[in-house]
């Protein structure tokens, strides 16, 4: 009997070291910064001095963490290369302490921008600045922020930039998120992603607390893209808002009114479906006194064209008169903004203005040099006080933001884009400043 037992502990303990090494194998504990790839997932590990704090890659998309007393930390696992479009699974447990989060997080460059969706937190709730409104997705609420970060570190070293934030009012550890969502949320507010993708992780981090999480993460399933517009029709959003209360304007196409709307004194999206083409124009239709209305932008089945992109614009008060100006997205007067015909872009391209035709937006407060741009590189020259800056292309869409350091009056913008026209506008307070340039 013993030596059967005997016989019979021996393939068992070997066995058992056997699942040992291979555990080994699979799992990988780091405690210094890095990124790599681990069974499969991207990860990325980053912390500054103080305190302890370590992650364990796990099988597949599992990670742990464990933090005391740390400053700041942030890792977790995801793609090398993030994508606007991700449907993201996770699942796990996670104690924040004082202050921690679990979050969908990543950078995109051109413009730079670092990207939280924060699913759970401890007791400080991110990012504590004012919201910006809310909007639901994956059976939830969140909160929006945008935040500003100067001279802080960044993956490109560093740099002054925005963060955008979605914050989950029910904190949950496992659950969905449709990422198109929170991106479409973003741009409603006029906070545009940059083009280029860095990674996209589920991560954890910790700040100036103590905690722990156990995370699985894995790749959804896409939703079905929108639906297209009925046959032979166009689905147009404007967003606008009331300055003053009570501000009325109408969507009209070929001089048809298509909808008309009340307007608030928050930015909001008003939709129309039309099968009527021609000429777009927005029309301001009820001014008086202490009331003006201001549109942002409008998309034209999903294409955007802003309004201060427009060099017909007969409700801007400028030089003394109504229509006095062009390009702007106030409008002061009853009268329209022409945002070019339904099945063009901004303009048709046989209407498509030269460039003298835009020397009368030339802000002699904005300088671009050189001018033309040649390369990808210019610098701005701009107002005092000015706060972000803003590229767009001919036909009105965003290509790049970025924000100005506080007081400084010269910005280095990088910018890769396709030879021709484009309008740069300096945000300083409630105005904004126009230039064109032109790259070679």
């Amino acid at each position: 009997m013993k030596n059967q037992l005997r016989e019979w502990k021996i393939p068992l303990l070997l066995t058992c070291f056997i699942c040992l090494g291979f555990y080994s194998v699979d799992a990988q504990t780091i405690c210094s910064n890095q990124t790599g790839t681990h069974n499969g997932y991207y990860y990325s590990w980053w912390k500054d001095n103080g305190g302890s704090a370590c992650i364990t890659l796990g099988s597949g998309g599992n990670y742990s963490t464990s933090w005391s007393g740390i400053n700041n930390f942030v890792g977790g696992k995801g793609w090398s290369t993030g994508s606007p479009n991700r449907v993201v699974n996770f699942s796990g447990s996670f104690n924040g302490g004082s202050n921690g989060y679990l979050t969908l997080y990543g950078w995109t460059r051109n413009s730079l921008i670092e990207y939280y969706v924060v699913e759970n937190y401890g007791a400080w709730t991110p990012p504590g600045a004012q919201s910006a409104g809310t909007f639901t997705s994956d059976g939830g609420t969140y909160n929006l922020y945008r935040t500003l970060r100067q001279n802080q570190p960044s993956i490109d070293g560093t740099q002054t930039f925005y963060q955008y934030w979605s914050v989950r009012t029910s904190k949950r550890s496992s659950g969905t998120i449709t990422f198109a969502n929170h991106v479409a949320a973003w741009a409603s507010k006029g906070w545009n992603l940059g083009s280029s993708w860095a990674y996209q992780i589920m991560a954890t981090e910790g700040y100036q607390s103590s905690g722990n999480s156990n995370v699985t993460v894995s790749e959804g399933n896409n939703p079905p893209p929108p639906p297209p517009p009925p046959p032979g029709g166009s689905t147009i959003v404007v967003r606008a808002r009331s300055v003053g209360s009570g501000a009325t304007i109408q969507l009209r196409v070929n001089n048809t009114t298509i909808s008309t709307w009340n307007l608030t004194t928050s930015y909001a999206n008003y939709t129309a479906t039309t099968s009527t083409t021609g000429g777009i124009t927005v029309n301001y239709t009820n001014d008086a006194t202490g009331r003006d209305a201001q549109v942002d932008y409008i998309q034209v089945n999903g294409t955007t064209r802003q309004a201060e992109s427009q060099s017909v614009n007969t409700a801007y008060y400028a030089n003394g008169r109504c229509g006095g100006g062009s390009n702007s997205e106030m409008m002061h007067c009853n009268g329209y903004i022409g945002f070019g015909n339904v099945s063009g872009g901004a303009r048709e391209a046989s209407d498509e203005p030269t460039t003298e035709e835009f020397t009368d937006i030339n802000d002699q407060d904005v300088r671009i040099y050189p001018n033309p741009v040649i390369g990808n590189r210019f610098t701005v020259r701009v107002p005092e006080g000015t706060s972000e800056i803003r590229v767009h292309d001919f036909s009105g869409k965003s290509v790049k933001v970025q924000p100005v350091e506080f007081g400084k009056r010269s910005v280095d913008v990088e910018l890769n884009a396709i030879p021709g026209i484009y309008i740069l506008k300096a945000i300083v307070g409630q105005k904004s400043n126009y230039t064109r340039f032109l790259i070679k």
